[in-house]
Parts: structure tokens; C-alpha cells; sequence
């Protein structure tokens, strides 16, 4: 291919948002091949197979209306820009009721507008402008709370124990471990994401991998007479699954007649409707709707027909989670949280599932999302999740994102969205095996309908920034009312030793570990450094390095702490704790393992098989949380250091 091909090639991507090059945390600069670009391209719908191809798409004329493809102003305040010819225009509400009507004469006005979407119609050639009225910022802490700043606990759902779960924890205890924490002074409770996995898969447990985002898993439905909870540390999914399975059939026997389950289903909406049909073709066909019949890989009468009454079940189990997980935010509000639940939103839905047969529209086809490598795992990690295409996603007004967003939101107030740098850029891995490739989101559109969803529902929302951070995006996001996520062992200095307390940011949830990273004691002890050589990722010299690095790290934490060299991992723990407690963070969160003493983590980043990812279970069920030892420890060193903060005193703070 010759030089000029390039350029035109490196043009066409940059044109559709394609990165032609991305540099990795050392700084290293790694191009994009014009395989990777070829196969980015087509994922987006651009032929740019051949040099042809190239040349044809680039010139193709550019859309010559008068209006922009899309407007971005705040709610509440007249909004006005240049236009290049006079037209008359009617602006539209989202159920199509006119709102306003005029005419553009080199400037086009437009009202103060109640905060929404809107389609803003022009000339009559001219394809319907969208239109985002926006808050000026997504609910904060302070409004939400009172308090100025906030803490709670994050744990494993599924690795809840009690005398009744069967084996897997459910949304009943998680109302009861949100009481229980709740009533000691925690003003939230972080879960993992509980999107719905599928009911006809057998091997997917990751609660990253889920069939559709929207919905919610049915693994956690509570049951009478399932038991407590085995010894074993391990969790056997698919012996629960052979249990829990059919006595939900029963359930649905004995309840699927009830008044409330039929008003419920009568104002469910289609989409609900068109979710239970893939379910219950998925129990016929298998779960992955690639290999289903010809007639029934996109929703339509076809798929209705071939769901028959069975989709009613798959409804029911909706109606079931949708209602225990509503009991559990309640609970938790009724203890004391003035927040409540830490709901999780996962990157993407899996290729083969129901968020992406009801959206194939917005699909973008033949790639996979995934990270280059970084600090959570040196090989980097494809995730096998499906991406929406930016283009088609604008095109259909956001609508997945904005009802995947609505419906999370209503059962709770904290949502973190994992991965937030996809809301700017998403690294995508072509199927034909080309090196993976950074993909150009509609940021601003996208934060625009967070903060119209979020001040819909009073959630605040947190987006999980770990990663290659583009320059910038971190006071985006914040200025748009979203809290940054700070890790506290990443963040460092230059040399990698970790930085006081003191220096968290303020506008951030802090935590010193996650689902995917050492807790507190395996940090120290470098179980992720030893996890690492075991699967072959470094080399006994590597692995020694890492744990001489780890030791300075180590240093670097006791002087912020002044903890003594031989400290007890008791003391450890409390001034890890107290720090995290008085660190200037809006939010500050404590994880269940490190409250227990867990030392293995719950996900090694990049493995499957290797390591017991999404099976431990915590020591202790929830029915002992109020009068654990260790726990009550932890919340009292939380409260000690961290006294409520009213907001009105957030000005006196700040000078």
C-alpha cells in the first residue's frame, strides 16, 4: 500500500473518530495498522475495504443542512446559535407534542426548555436535529445527603452467606447486610453488577458479562426453604443453578395468577416484553442468538410467536428482582443510609445476548471491547463484550444507554459506571485478529444524558477512571457532576510510591481496593504479585522485582501512617482505614474483605480459569454483621475519623 494510501486511509479514520495511534502508560506511542483501521472502520459501518473503498467514503458529500446533527444546552436557559439560511423550525417533546415553533434568520433562538430530549425539525430535506436539555450538573453528595461528604461498604452479592440463600447470596440479604451496615452508620451499600447473566447459560458466572444490562440477574431472587449457605469458601454455581432453577418454576406456579404481577405486567413496556421472548427462546435455542434460526435473530412477530406463553415466566422473574431489589433499597433507607444501594453498571453486554439481538441497530459489528495493558493487568484484557457504534447510538437518541440508565437508577443512590473512559473512548479488538484500536464516543452527549437521567431519578453517579486517562477527561467528567474513583494503591508519585491520604481528590469516591485488585492484606503481602508469576504473566525476576517495588510502596504507606515496621495486619488495617476516613474525598468507601480480613482477591483482571475469579464467600453471613467484632471495628474507626460534615458548613471547609 503505498504512502499516499495511508494518508488517506489514517484521514477516513480520523474523520470517523478512529485513534490512528494511542500512547500506553509509559508513554510509549503505538500506531494503529491499517489492518486495525480497515477493521474499526467497518465496525462503524464504513466500507473501507480497499483503496477504492477509501477514496469513495471520503468523498462523499457532507450533509449540507442547516442545522447541526445534534444540541447540546442547559435546562432552563434560552440557547441561541449562527445558521446559514433562513428556515422556519418546530421543536418537539419526546412524546411529540410541540413545545416551540419559529424562525431562523442567522441566528436561531431557542426558548428556556424544561429539562429533556427534544427533536428540533428544520427544513423539510433536513433530518430532525436532537436536541439535550441538561442540568447544569448530576446530583451531588450534599444535595443528596445533607452531609458533605459520605461513607459506606462495598462487598461481593454472590459471596454473601446466610441460613437461607441455598448457596449464592440474594437480594435478601442484601437488605439485610444493608440493615445491619446501615444502622452501624454506613450510608451505602456497593454491590457488584447484578444484570441479568441469562437463564439458559451454564458456564458464565462474571457478573461483567452480562446478557443484557438492563435487566437484572435472577440468580439473586430469594426463595423460601433453599437452605443456608454451604461451608465450602467456594462457590459451585452450577449446583445452586440445579437447585435454585426449579423452585422458581414452582414460584411462578403458585404466583403467576397474582393481581399485582398482572397490573405490573400490563404497564411493563415493550422492551420488558421483548426481553422475556429472547429468554425463552434462549431455554429452546440455546443462549446465543447467533445460532438460533434465520427468522428469529432480530425481535418481530416471528420471535413472538416462537416465545409463546413461556416469555410470561421470564417476566415474572423480572417482576421478582425489580421488587426484591426495590425491598433491599428500602431497607437500607429505612436503617439509616441516606443512599442506599451502590448499584455497578458493567462496560458492555456479551456478544451472543439479549442487549444486543433487541439493538442491533447500534451494534457495532465484528469487534469486541477491551483495555491495552495498564496497571490492573500487564497482558492487556479483552473483555468480550459488545460495543455500541457512536454513530448509530446518536442516531437512535441514546435510547439503549438512556433506558439502561433509567431503570438502574430508579433502585438506588450511588451508580458507578465501571470503565467510564469508554464514555469518551473505547478500545475496540477487531474479531480477525488486527491489534485493537481506541474508538472516538460521544462524550459530551453521553454525560449530557447521564445528568438528565441521574437528576430524573436523585442518583449520584461515580465513573470508574483507572486506566490510560486522556488529558482532560477527569475535570469533564467532574464538571459535569460525576465523582472520579480513586484507588488509593494507585495513586502514586512518579517513582510508584503511594501518596498521602491527603492528596486524594475531592471530587472522588475513595477506596484502597476493588473487585479487581489485592485487598489490603494481600496487598501487603503481595498475593497479586505471587497470583501473577503462578499464571505466568512475569518471571521469577520479575516477580522479585515487583516484590522489592511493593516493599518501597509499603515504606511509603507506613510514614503517611506511621505505622511501625513490624506492625500487627490489625493495625495495618485501622490506619489504612483511619486514612481513607480522613482523606478529603466527597466519598470514601471500605470494602467487606478487608473489614473481614480476607487476603485473596475476588478477580484476577485477564484470567478466566486460572483463578477462583467470582466464587469466594465471605466469612461471616449476614444474620452476624451487627454484632461481628471486626466489622463493628471498622465502622467505629470510619465514624471516629470521619464525623458528619453538614453541608452548609462546605464553604467554612473550603477557606
Amino acid at each position: 500500500m503505498s504512502r499516499s494510501a495511508d494518508d488517506a486511509l489514517s484521514d477516513l479514520a480520523r474523520q470517523h473518530g478512529v485513534h490512528t495511534a494511542y500512547h500506553d502508560l509509559s508513554g510509549q506511542r503505538h500506531p494503529a495498522s491499517p489492518d486495525t483501521l480497515r477493521a474499526l472502520l467497518r465496525a462503524l459501518g464504513v466500507a473501507a475495504g480497499s483503496d477504492a473503498e477509501v477514496d469513495e467514503a471520503l468523498a462523499e458529500a457532507r450533509s449540507d443542512s442547516p442545522l447541526p446533527d445534534e444540541i447540546i444546552l442547559t435546562a432552563n436557559s434560552p440557547w441561541q446559535g449562527p445558521v446559514e439560511t433562513a428556515f422556519d423550525w418546530v421543536l418537539l417533546a419526546e412524546d411529540g407534542t410541540q413545545v416551540a415553533e419559529g424562525r431562523a434568520e442567522g441566528t436561531l433562538y431557542l426558548p428556556a426548555l424544561a429539562m429533556g430530549y427534544y427533536l428540533l425539525q428544520g427544513p423539510a430535506a433536513s433530518a430532525p436535529t436532537r436536541v439535550l436539555a441538561r442540568p447544569v450538573m448530576a446530583p451531588d453528595v450534599p444535595s443528596r445527603t445533607g452531609q458533605q461528604r459520605s461513607w459506606g461498604m462495598t462487598g461481593a452479592l454472590y459471596g454473601l452467606r446466610s441460613a437461607d440463600n441455598g448457596g449464592l447470596g440474594s437480594y435478601a440479604d442484601l437488605a439485610r447486610a444493608a440493615t445491619a451496615l446501615g444502622q452501624q452508620g454506613a450510608q451505602f451499600f456497593g454491590i457488584n453488577p447484578v444484570h441479568a447473566l441469562g437463564w439458559s447459560v451454564e458456564d458464565i458466572i462474571s457478573p461483567y458479562s452480562p446478557t443484557h444490562r438492563g435487566y437484572f440477574n435472577t440468580d439473586h431472587l430469594a426463595l423460601p426453604g433453599l437452605g443456608p449457605t454451604p461451608a465450602e469458601g467456594l462457590i459451585d454455581h452450577a449446583a445452586f443453578r440445579a437447585r435454585h432453577k426449579p423452585a422458581l418454576e414452582a414460584a411462578f406456579a403458585r404466583q403467576k395468577d397474582s393481581a399485582a404481577f398482572q397490573a405490573w405486567l400490563s404497564a411493563a413496556d415493550d422492551d420488558l416484553t421483548t426481553f422475556a421472548q429472547f429468554e425463552a427462546l434462549g431455554e429452546t435455542h440455546g443462549h446465543d442468538f447467533r445460532d438460533w434460526p434465520e427468522a428469529l435473530r432480530t425481535p418481530g412477530l416471528a420471535a413472538a410467536k416462537a416465545a409463546g406463553a413461556r416469555a410470561e415466566f421470564h417476566a415474572w422473574l423480572q417482576w421478582q428482582a425489580e421488587t426484591q431489589i426495590a425491598a433491599a433499597q428500602a431497607s437500607a433507607r429505612t436503617a439509616g443510609m441516606s443512599l442506599g444501594l451502590y448499584l455497578d453498571l458493567a462496560v458492555g453486554p456479551r456478544p451472543d445476548g439479549a442487549e444486543v439481538w433487541m439493538n442491533t441497530a447500534t451494534i457495532a459489528r465484528g469487534v469486541t471491547i477491551g483495555a491495552p495493558p495498564d496497571q490492573l493487568s500487564p497482558e492487556g484484557q479483552s473483555w468480550a463484550l459488545a460495543a455500541h457504534a457512536p454513530g448509530p447510538l446518536a442516531a437512535a437518541f441514546y435510547g439503549p444507554f438512556r433506558k439502561m440508565l433509567a431503570r438502574l437508577m430508579r433502585h438506588c443512590g450511588l451508580l458507578r459506571i465501571d470503565h467510564a473512559l469508554g464514555l469518551a473512548r473505547s478500545f475496540w479488538l477487531p474479531d480477525d485478529g488486527s491489534p485493537g484500536g481506541y474508538v472516538t464516543m460521544p462524550f459530551q452527549s453521553l454525560l449530557a444524558v447521564i445528568a438528565i437521567e441521574s437528576t430524573r431519578a436523585g442518583c449520584v453517579v461515580i465513573g470508574e477512571d483507572l486506566g490510560l486517562v486522556p488529558e482532560g477527561f477527569r475535570a469533564t467528567m467532574n464538571d459535569a457532576g460525576l465523582y472520579s474513583y480513586a484507588v488509593w494503591q494507585f495513586e502514586t508519585r512518579h517513582d510508584g510510591t503511594i501518596l498521602p491520604a491527603s492528596a486524594m481528590p475531592t471530587r472522588s469516591l475513595a477506596c484502597f481496593g476493588t473487585h479487581d485488585t489485592p485487598t489490603i492484606a494481600g496487598f501487603w503481602h503481595g498475593a497479586d504479585i505471587e497470583w501473577w508469576h503462578r499464571v505466568g504473566w512475569i518471571s521469577e525476576g520479575e516477580r522479585l522485582d515487583r516484590h522489592g517495588f511493593r516493599a518501597r510502596q509499603r515504606h511509603s504507606l507506613r510514614a503517611d501512617r506511621d505505622l511501625p515496621p513490624n506492625a500487627s495486619t490489625g493495625h495495618i488495617l485501622d490506619a489504612i482505614h483511619a486514612g481513607l476516613a480522613e482523606a478529603p474525598s466527597a466519598l470514601v468507601s471500605v470494602q467487606l474483605d478487608d473489614a473481614l480480613g480476607v487476603t485473596q482477591a475476588q478477580n484476577l483482571p485477564g484470567t478466566i480459569n486460572e483463578h477462583p475469579n467470582w466464587r469466594r464467600r465471605l466469612p461471616v453471613p449476614v444474620e452476624d454483621f451487627s454484632r461481628t467484632a471486626s466489622l463493628r471495628h471498622v465502622t467505629d474507626v470510619m465514624q471516629n475519623h470521619r464525623p458528619p460534615l453538614p453541608a452548609s458548613r462546605e464553604k467554612d471547609i473550603a477557606s
